[in-house]
C-alpha cells in the first residue's frame, strides 16, 4: 500500500507497504548435515548391534567350555583284564598249565585260583582253546551216569554243538568218564579218559 503526503512548500511522498520476510540462506555446510545425521544413526544402530552379538558370542563360548570341562558321565567304565599269565577271549580268562595231574587235582588247582576247569560253551570257544596243548583236561564228566556228560556247573553238555574227536565219547576199557581236549594231527576234539591219568589241564574265570 502506498500513502502520499502533500506539504505547502514541496511535495513530499512517502511510501508505505507491506513488506514480506524472505528466509536466510541456509550455511553451506547444512545440507551435508542433514545427510550426515541419517547416516550417524544408522552407524551407532550398527555398532551396537555389533557390540550386542560380541557380548553373546562370549557368554556362549564360556557356556561352551563350562559345559566341556563337566563329566559326561558320573559312572566310570571300568576296564577289565585277566590276570596275569592268563589269555582272554571274549568274556573269559584262561590259564593253561605246564603241568600234569590227575582231573580232580586240576579241578583243585583250578578252584584255588578262583576259577574252574573250563566250560566250552559253542564252538567258537573250543576253537580258541584247540591248540595250545596235545591234550588238556576240560570240566566235564560222566561219573553220576554212563553216556550223560555235566559240565562242573551241573548244566548238561551239549555234544551236537561241539566237535569230538573221532568215534569219541568211546568209554574204552570202562573207565573213561572224564573229560579232555586233543590237539594231534588225526585226532581233535574232546574225548572221554581215565580220570587218574596225568593231563594238562585248563582253567577258566570271568573277566575282573
Amino acid at each position: 500500500m502506498a500513502v502520499f503526503f502533500h506539504s505547502s512548500e514541496t511535495d513530499f511522498n512517502a511510501e508505505v507497504g507491506e513488506y514480506e520476510e524472505f528466509p536466510q540462506p541456509e550455511p553451506e555446510n547444512a545440507a551435508t548435515e542433514k545427510t550426515t545425521k541419517p547416516k550417524c544413526r544408522h552407524l551407532s544402530v550398527v555398532l551396537l548391534s555389533f557390540g550386542l552379538l560380541c557380548v553373546l558370542q562370549a557368554i556362549l563360548n564360556i557356556s561352551l567350555r563350562l559345559a566341556l570341562s563337566e563329566p559326561t558321565s558320573k559312572v566310570e567304565t571300568e576296564v577289565r583284564s585277566c590276570p596275569r599269565g592268563w589269555l582272554m577271549f571274549a568274556s573269559s580268562c584262561y590259564y593253561f598249565s605246564s603241568q600234569r595231574r590227575s582231573w580232580d587235582d586240576s579241578l583243585e588247582d583250578c578252584v584255588q585260583r578262583d576259577a574252574n576247569l573250563v566250560i566250552i560253551d559253542n564252538r567258537q570257544e573250543q576253537d580258541f582253546l584247540t591248540g595250545f596243548t596235545e591234550a588238556a583236561w576240560v570240566g566235564m564228566t560222566d561219573r553220576e551216569e554212563e553216556g550223560t556228560w555235566i559240565w562242573v556247573d551241573g548244566t548238561v553238555v551239549e555234544k551236537d554243538r561241539l566237535r569230538w574227536a573221532l568215534g569219541q565219547p568211546d568209554d574204552a576199557y570202562g573207565g573213561e568218564d572224564c573229560g579232555d581236549i586233543h590237539t594231534m594231527i588225526d585226532f581233535i576234539g574232546l574225548n572221554d579218559y581215565n580220570c587218574s591219568t596225568r593231563n594238562q589241564w585248563i582253567c577258566e574265570m570271568p573277566l575282573q
